[in-house]
């Protein structure tokens, strides 16, 4: 399967506003809740918070892939968003954080989360792409970007 493949767009945030960490990935759990994509917010949530203590997922370049194994979800889960102002991740030393893409995954589909992470991980290490999905002014477009990527 594609990355392109796990996009919904229902789960593309774009322009979200916050102002650290926590405030975007609870947003964007929030947003996931009320799109029926993960079953408990408050658990998933936290899941995602004792995955964060666990090492930064911030991959560069204005990049994160916060993730989590759950309960909470049936199927691996994808959402995108793109913030409005770059967010100091955890490093003050590397570039501010824009886009965040959170992964939920079910306890029973390890291979197939390790894959979507890494594929995901080596398309935004591209500046085209990221420069793209940083321009993008729709869902339908930021599937298009990595649909082309993927290609």
């Amino acid at each position: 399967m594609r990355v392109a493949d796990y996009f919904k767009d229902n789960l593309i945030f774009l322009d979200l506003e916050a102002s650290d960490k926590s405030v975007a990935i609870s947003k964007m759990v929030h947003r996931m809740k009320l799109a029926d994509a993960i079953d408990d917010e408050a658990k998933f949530y936290k899941e995602v918070l004792e995955r964060e203590k666990l090492g930064s997922t911030s991959i560069g370049n204005g990049v994160a892939l916060p993730h989590a194994r759950t309960e909470n979800v049936s199927e691996i889960v994808v959402a995108m968003a793109r913030l409005r102002e770059g967010i100091n991740y955890d490093d003050e030393n590397t570039l501010p954080v824009r886009l965040i893409f959170l992964l939920g995954t079910p306890l029973k589909a390890v291979g197939e989360y390790l894959k979507v992470l890494a594929r995901l991980s080596k398309i935004l290490k591209e500046n085209s792409t990221r420069k793209s999905l940083l321009e993008a002014d729709s869902a339908t477009r930021i599937r298009q970007i990595f649909s082309q990527a993927e290609d």
